[in-house]
């Protein structure tokens, strides 16, 4: 092959066939390519060891993989037993159809936000979520303590508790 120089610096100009083994290049091209070729061999150079220390050096790189694979295994362990361990709390915490429900919840933090909305229900017979303070027998509110709503419904449901409360306050029978 036959390496012919550019003196005008500009690139290679045709002219040449496919088949012909002459190469134009301009100085600047030559010497770049003079250059990275030198880079590359010191970079080869001093990549290469002995085959001695290549091996050792991967034994050692082997060794550090394995070690960080066990950690991994390890740690994933961890963090499932401690996950399900979780996820049994939360299911304690609800009763038998919404056991089944959060099951199917795959996540701790949707778990929690479930068990959060449907801990604070309470049962289908209650009172307690009606406005009010809603009366009972040991009820021991004063006719003060009472607003309008709670004293009509005191005088629907219980009339001698309202009428004696009503004593009580005005000191006639209503």
């Amino acid at each position: 092959m036959e390496i012919l120089f550019n003196s005008d610096g500009s690139s290679p100009g045709g002219g040449s066939s496919p088949n012909d083994e002459s190469v134009t290049l301009s100085r600047a091209e030559h010497e770049k390519l003079k250059n990275d070729s030198a880079e590359l061999v010191k970079i080869r150079e001093s990549s290469n060891g002995t085959p001695a220390e290549n091996a050792a050096k991967i034994k050692e790189l082997e060794s550090s993989v394995n070690s960080l694979r066990s950690e991994k295994e390890s740690i994933s362990k961890r963090y499932n037993e401690l996950e399900e361990g979780i996820k049994q709390q939360y299911y304690e915490q609800l009763s038998g159809e919404h056991k089944k429900i959060a099951q199917l919840i795959p996540t701790v933090d949707g778990l929690a936000e479930y068990v959060k909305l449907n801990s604070h229900k309470t049962p289908a017979g209650s009172d307690s979520a009606r406005p009010g303070a809603g009366y009972s027998e040991a009820n021991t509110a004063k006719w003060d303590e009472l607003n309008y709503n709670e004293k009509e419904e005191l005088r629907r449901k219980r009339p001698e508790h309202w009428r004696k409360l009503y004593r009580e306050k005005f000191g006639t029978n209503p």
